[in-house]
């Protein structure tokens, strides 16, 4: 799969209005359901969309990206906002720098659509979760729409379950936010 990389130099989109108004961040942790999973991962968290929502609500964030840049604009924020529960570590895109099943939880929003191997990402993904953990898959629809990356680069539900079952996932709930916005859940059980 040859995977198109978000250009860092429009990363102020990430954190936009307009975004937030569609994918509202509180709206998609309070559909997903923290519960009592309380250490989680945001795996290419950009600027921190949903990082610094979700530290809110949790015990402890990690934060990863490939990218410095985004990695310093939500180092910036998180400065600016006292939120002091989120550690902040640049990754490759398929080696988190995290021990075997440290987390309850994982969210990946957009990030899929990007990755070189998903199978491999996938994989490192159940590596980091804990046993009953829940991964949180958020992509674009795979639908015309007037924001986001061409139709081409986006992925179906059955992509994603093709990955997440290859590699000891069971899928759970899904969500739709908006005709540009779909959430998959997946559970690790071993």
């Amino acid at each position: 799969m040859a995977a198109h990389k978000f250009n860092p130099e429009n990363r102020k989109k990430l954190t936009s209005k307009e975004r937030e108004a569609i994918l509202p961040p509180a709206l998609v942790l309070k559909d997903i359901g923290l519960g009592s999973h309380n250490v989680w991962a945001d795996i290419g968290c950009g600027t921190g969309f949903f990082t610094i929502p979700l530290a809110k609500e949790v015990q402890q964030v990690y934060a990863l990206d490939i990218r410095a840049e985004m990695l310093d604009d939500l180092t910036n924020s998180l400065t600016q906002l006292e939120v002091p529960n989120v550690k902040v570590l640049q990754s490759e895109e398929s080696r988190f720098p995290l021990p075997n099943q440290l987390v309850d939880g994982i969210i990946t929003s957009l990030v899929i659509h990007e990755v070189d191997d998903p199978v491999v990402f996938f994989r490192e993904l159940n590596r980091i979760l804990k046993t009953d953990g829940r991964l949180v898959v958020i992509e674009w629809a795979k639908a015309s729409t007037e924001m986001g990356p061409p139709i081409d680069h986006r992925l179906s539900v059955q992509q994603l379950d093709d990955w997440a079952l290859t590699t000891g996932f069971v899928k759970g709930k899904s969500w739709q936010w908006s005709d540009n916005f779909i959430g998959v859940e997946y559970s690790r059980i071993n």
